[in-house]
C-alpha cells in the first residue's frame, strides 16, 4: 500500500495490472452506486444546490453507469480466479467450473448492458438476482453450517451487494 500525505492510496493506484484490487473497488463502488441510487430517488434535494446533481434522474443515470462499471471488474474476477470462484460453488452441483464461469460472463454480460442501454432493466434485475442467490447458495448456506466470522461476515456483505444492485435495478427506466 502506498502512502501519500498519511493516507493509504487504493491498491487499484498502487498495483492497477492486479485484477484483485480492481474486484474490491467494484464491490466498493457497487455499495456506493445503491446507496447514491437511494438518494438520488428519495432525496429532496434542489438542482441549484451544490451537489444537486448527485439527484434526480442525472443522479440515478450517474448511479447506474456507476453500478455497470462496478459489476464488470467482479464479473471478470470469477474468470480469472476461476479456482477460487469454483471452490465456492456448492458441492453438489455439478460443472462448478462451469457454473464459476457462467455466472462471470453474466456479470460482464449484465455490466455491459446497463452500461449500453442494451436491454439495461433486464440486465440490471437478471444481476440482482444473480446476486441473491449467490447469498443463498453460498454464504446462508456456509453460515448456517458453520458459524465463522468469514461466514457470517460474507453472508451480510453479499446481502449488502444484493441490496444495493436490487435498488439500482428498480430505477432503470425501461428501454424506449
Amino acid at each position: 500500500m502506498v502512502l501519500w500525505a498519511g493516507l493509504k492510496l487504493p491498491e487499484v493506484i498502487a498495483a492497477p495490472g492486479t485484477e484483485a484490487s480492481w474486484l474490491g473497488l467494484g464491490e466498493l463502488t457497487l455499495f456506493l452506486s445503491g446507496g447514491w441510487t437511494l438518494f438520488a430517488s428519495l432525496g429532496q434535494v434542489a438542482e441549484r444546490w451544490p451537489l444537486g446533481f448527485l439527484a434526480g434522474e442525472r443522479g440515478l443515470r450517474a448511479a447506474r453507469y456507476l453500478f455497470a462499471v462496478s459489476i464488470i471488474p467482479i464479473g471478470l474476477s470469477h474468470l480469472v480466479y476461476l479456482g477460487t470462484t469454483a471452490s465456492f460453488v456448492p458441492a453438489w452441483l455439478p460443472f462448478r467450473k462451469s457454473w464459476a464461469v457462467l455466472t462471470g460472463a453474466g456479470q460482464i454480460a449484465s455490466g455491459l448492458g446497463v452500461l449500453f442501454n442494451v436491454l439495461p432493466r433486464i440486465a440490471a434485475y437478471a444481476e440482482a438476482a444473480q446476486i441473491m442467490i449467490y447469498t443463498f447458495l453460498v454464504w446462508a448456506a456456509a453460515f448456517l453450517t458453520a458459524h465463522t466470522r468469514l461466514n457470517i461476515t460474507a453472508f451480510f456483505i453479499s446481502w449488502i451487494f444484493g441490496a444495493a444492485a436490487w435498488a439500482v435495478a428498480q430505477n432503470v427506466p425501461a428501454k424506449r
